[in-house]
C-alpha cells in the first residue's frame, strides 16, 4: 500500500470541498482533495450557484438592510426554537459566519453579486427579506484555470441552455460553474493537491480519532494519513436502495435533479466508525417532471397562470406557488388520504404556448413525449380526465371553481400567488389565469429533490458526533454528507449551498479561534 501524509484530506471536490481546501491552504495547511469522479463541481455546476448568505456585505453595499438579529428572527419564526443546545449552537454559528464567509470570498478575489429575483421563501414571516440575502459569483474566464479547466464539470440541461443565451465570451463560466471555477483556481494556484478519479474506500481511526483515509488511486490502494478529514461528497439521492430504506415511499432515484453521483458511500463509512445520523427521511424536495429518464424542476410552469395541480381525485390540495420544499413534502403528506404521487399539472394551450415546461420550450411538445405518456393532450377536459385516469367529476369541478377564482383575482381556497405578490411588492396577482383554451395538457409531477437533507450529526464546527454526542476527533462533514440545520423546511433558494459553504469554512478553520481571525 502506498502512503502519503498531509494536514487535511477533503473527500469531495464540489464547491464546499474546494472552499474548505482553499481556506485551509490559506492558513498554511497542506491539503489533498480526493474526488471519485473525473470532474470537479458536482451538482453545483449544474445549477445557478446561488448561495443564501444572509446579512452579507454585498447586500449592504448595494443599499439593502439586514442584520444577524433579523436573520435569527426569521429562522426562529420558520424553524421554531432549537430543541437542543447543539442545534442552537449550529444555527447561531451559521448566522454569525455567513457574512464573514462572504467577506472572505471577496478578499479571495471571488467577485460576488446579489442574485437577482431571489427572495426568502416565507416573506410573511418576521425578519424575512425580499432580496439581497442570496449571492452569486461573477463570471470568470476559464482560461485562467490553465490545465485544470479540463477538470471543471460543465453546466447541463436547462442551465446550460440559459447560460448559452448570455452575451458573454465563449470560454466564460457563469452560474454554479463560475463559483466552482473561482474556488478551483484559488485552491490549485495556492498549492492544493487535487486527485481525480480517486474514490475513498475506508476511514481509519485510532484512539477515538480519525487517522487516515484509504483511497483507490489508479487501481492502487493508497493511505492518506492526516490529522483532519472533511467529508464533503453529498448525500445518497442517487442510491435506489438507500432511498427506499430512508425516504418516504414511493421514491425513485430518477426523481433527483442533482448530478446523480451521490450514493451515500461516505455515510456508510462514517457509520462504520461510530458516527451518528439523523433526519434521513428528509430531502431538499422540489416538484419535478420526468422525461427520458431525467428529472426537471417545474417551478416556472407551476407559477405561470392557466395551470393548477391536482391529485388522483382531480382536486387541488395546495397553493401551486408555494416554495419547492413545501410542494414536495405536501405531495407525500396528501398521499396518506388520496393518491398524490404522482400529481398532475393541468394546463391549457395558452400555458403550453408561452411557458417553459421542464426541458420543453414554449410551444414545443415532442411527439415522442406524447406517445410515451410523459404528457397527455386532449381537446376537452373530459377527455383529459379519461386519458389520465383522473376522476372526471372532480377535475371538471376543480377547473370550474379555479376559473371563478381567476376571474376574481383571488384564490379563496389556497391563496395562490400571495407569496409571489409579496415578493413583487404586492403587485397584481399574476399567477392566476383561467384554464379554458384547448387543447388541454396534463403532465405527471413527482416529489423530486435537489439532494437528500439528512446525514451525519455534527456540532457547531461541523465535527462529526457519535450517538452519545461525543466527537470523533478530526472528522468533519458538510455538503449533504452532514445533516442540514434546516430540517423540515427551506428558508430560501440557495440555502443548501449557503449552508454547505459556511459549514466547509468552519470545518476548514476549526481547531483554534485565532486561525479564524487570521482570515
Amino acid at each position: 500500500m502506498e502512503s502519503y501524509t498531509t494536514d487535511l484530506v477533503v473527500v469531495g471536490a464540489g464547491a464546499a470541498g474546494l472552499l474548505a481546501a482553499a481556506a485551509a491552504r490559506r492558513l498554511g495547511d497542506q491539503v489533498i482533495v480526493v474526488e471519485a469522479s473525473g470532474r470537479v463541481g458536482g451538482s453545483t455546476t449544474a445549477g445557478d450557484g446561488v448561495a443564501w448568505l444572509p446579512a452579507n456585505p454585498i447586500m449592504i453595499k448595494a443599499g439593502g438592510e439586514d442584520s444577524p438579529t433579523e436573520v435569527a428572527e426569521y429562522l426562529t419564526a420558520l424553524l421554531g426554537d432549537p430543541a437542543e443546545a447543539n442545534a442552537a449552537a449550529q444555527r447561531a454559528a451559521f448566522v454569525k459566519t455567513a457574512p464573514k464567509l462572504a467577506r472572505w470570498l471577496a478578499s479571495s478575489n471571488v467577485p460576488l453579486q446579489v442574485a437577482k429575483g431571489v427572495s426568502d421563501q416565507h416573506l410573511l414571516l418576521p425578519g424575512a427579506k425580499a432580496s439581497g440575502r442570496a449571492i452569486q459569483a461573477g463570471p470568470i474566464d476559464r482560461r485562467l484555470l490553465g490545465e485544470t479547466d479540463s477538470a471543471l464539470a460543465r453546466a447541463t440541461g436547462l442551465m446550460r441552455d440559459a447560460l448559452s443565451r448570455l452575451p458573454l465570451p465563449r470560454r466564460t463560466a457563469t452560474g454554479g460553474e463560475s463559483l466552482v471555477a473561482h474556488l478551483l483556481h484559488r485552491a490549485v494556484a495556492n498549492g492544493v493537491e487535487l486527485w481525480l478519479d480517486t474514490p475513498a474506500t475506508a476511514l481509519r481511526t485510532e484512539g477515538g480519532r480519525i487517522t487516515a483515509v484509504v483511497v483507490d488511486r489508479d487501481g492502487v490502494e493508497t493511505e492518506i494519513i492526516a490529522s483532519r478529514v472533511l467529508l464533503a461528497a453529498g448525500g445518497f439521492e442517487a442510491d435506489a436502495a438507500l432511498r427506499d430504506e430512508h425516504l418516504p415511499l414511493p421514491t425513485d432515484s430518477a426523481w433527483t435533479s442533482t448530478a446523480g453521483t451521490n450514493y451515500g458511500d461516505l455515510l456508510t463509512m462514517a457509520e462504520g466508525i461510530g458516527a451518528a445520523t439523523t433526519n434521513l427521511a428528509d430531502a431538499w424536495w422540489q416538484p419535478v417532471m420526468v422525461t427520458e429518464g431525467k428529472a426537471y424542476p417545474v417551478r416556472e410552469a407551476m407559477h405561470y397562470p392557466h395551470s393548477l395541480l391536482v391529485d388522483a381525485a382531480g382536486d387541488r390540495y395546495i397553493d401551486e406557488t408555494r416554495p419547492d420544499y413545501d410542494l414536495g413534502s405536501a405531495m407525500y403528506d396528501h398521499s396518506r388520504g388520496v393518491r398524490a404521487v404522482p400529481s398532475y399539472l393541468i394546463v391549457d394551450n395558452r400555458h403550453r404556448q408561452h411557458c417553459q415546461l421542464g426541458p420543453w420550450s414554449p410551444g414545443n411538445t415532442p411527439r415522442r413525449a406524447i406517445e410515451d405518456g410523459e404528457i397527455t393532450r386532449a381537446n376537452t377536459l373530459n377527455d383529459l380526465a379519461q386519458a389520465t385516469g383522473l376522476d372526471r367529476a372532480g377535475l371538471l369541478g376543480t377547473v370550474v371553481r379555479f376559473n371563478n377564482f381567476a376571474a376574481k383575482g383571488t384564490d379563496s381556497d389556497f391563496n395562490r400567488g400571495l407569496l409571489d405578490a409579496a415578493a413583487k411588492s404586492k403587485r397584481k396577482n399574476a399567477s392566476l389565469g383561467k384554464i379554458d383554451k384547448p387543447p388541454f395538457w396534463a403532465v405527471k409531477i413527482y416529489p423530486g429533490d435537489a439532494g437528500t437533507k439528512g446525514g451525519l450529526v455534527t456540532d457547531a464546527s461541523w465535527r462529526v458526533l457519535r450517538s452519545d454526542a461525543t466527537v470523533i476527533e478530526g472528522l468533519y462533514a458538510c455538503a449533504g454528507t452532514a445533516a442540514s440545520i434546516f430540517a423540515g423546511t427551506s428558508p430560501a433558494d440557495g440555502a443548501a449551498l449557503g449552508e454547505s459553504l459556511v459549514a466547509a469554512f468552519l470545518a476548514a478553520t476549526d481547531q483554534r479561534s485565532e486561525r479564524r481571525r487570521e482570515l
